[in-house]
């Protein structure tokens, strides 16, 4: 089965949920605005593949029903999500995302800025409409981790912090958290316990860091349009991830040093430069480690839901976890 078919097999096992999902979330971002409509409008248009909230509803749907919780969470954390995309882009100042232009781009940063902080409103809302303290408190908790994530890549740019425990710390709090979010928030839905809880959010937490490191491998090739960025765009922009990491660590010390020299001592980097890192990655293996890693963390991941009994949602999770690994975009 080729990779749309096993995406469109997931989604099937939640064909339902995810309709009144769509529903739900095009109803909670009707405004009296007209301005506020038509970016609403090319938002919509442009929504991506529905990950998060696809996690939200598999993993309740695994442990039991889903149902008014679950759905106004899933859209609290889809919600979430694409307002910290829009405050992404004007903070990067970027002028694409997929391979399409950025909100900001198009209107500009304040509108942005603005449709951002309307989509936290949103998911303010959709939280407390889900009835649950603890929905609400995971919510909470997600806010602050994205931002400290956000801000310690800053801070290991600025300082030029070189480690794959810096690194590993970074995409827990970027990527990670949030799909530990979508599954733990699903899990209580339903009212699963503690423990169940727990182990769902690892799940999500593990399935993040796949998702991450995959996308970082992205940047060591030239660009589709899903993908949406020249190759070297992380590396330019001074965000060191796994495969030169892992080149710093294992290619000869001097060449090691002078790779090294060139991300401390420059500003912005060269597109030359940044030539130069992505072979040098390539040439030391880095590629190959980074893939290495992430088949062991899905191993990981498949490894813990297998403790779940067995059920289409299961299976669907799982095929999510391969799905995450061998994506092309």
């Amino acid at each position: 089965m080729d990779k749309p078919q096993v995406y469109n097999s997931i989604r099937n096992c939640i064909a339902e949920e995810l309709e009144d999902f769509d529903h739900l979330f095009e109803s909670v971002l009707r405004t009296r605005v007209p301005l506020a409509d038509s970016v609403i409008h090319y938002f919509l248009e442009r929504n991506g593949k529905q990950l998060r909230p696809i996690l939200t509803l598999l993993s309740a749907k695994m442990l039991g029903k889903v149902n008014e919780a679950t759905i106004y969470g899933a859209a609290a954390l889809d919600l979430l999500h694409n307002a910290t995309l829009m405050h992404d882009d004007v903070v990067d100042q970027s002028a694409t995302r997929r391979g399409r232009d950025t909100i900001n781009n198009i209107w500009d940063n304040r509108i942005a800025v603005l449709m951002g902080d309307f989509f936290l409103s949103k998911c303010l809302n959709c939280s407390n409409a889900t009835g649950s303290l603890r929905i609400s408190c995971v919510l909470a908790d997600m806010v602050t981790m994205l931002v400290e994530g956000e801000l310690e890549q800053i801070s290991n740019v600025r300082t030029h912090l070189l480690s794959e425990d810096a690194y590993f710390s970074v995409i827990r709090g970027k990527t990670a958290s949030l799909f530990a979010a979508c599954m733990r928030v699903g899990a209580l839905s339903v009212g699963a316990s503690a423990d169940v809880e727990e182990r769902m959010a690892k799940v999500g937490e593990l399935m993040g860091m796949v998702f991450q490191i995959r996308d970082d491998i992205f940047d060591y090739y030239p660009s589709t349009k899903e993908v949406g960025k020249p190759t070297g765009h992380d590396i330019m922009e001074g965000k060191i991830t796994l495969p030169l990491l892992y080149a710093f660590q294992h290619a000869p010390a001097d060449e090691a040093a002078r790779m090294k020299a060139i991300v401390e001592q420059s500003q912005m980097l060269t597109g030359c430069q940044v030539a130069q890192l992505v072979e040098f990655a390539k040439s030391i293996g880095g590629i190959e480690y980074a893939q290495a890693k992430m088949k062991n963390i899905s191993y990981e991941a498949k490894k813990l839901l297998s403790t779940f009994p067995e059920s289409d949602a299961r299976g669907a999770i799982m095929s999510l976890i391969d799905y995450f690994s061998d994506r092309n975009y």
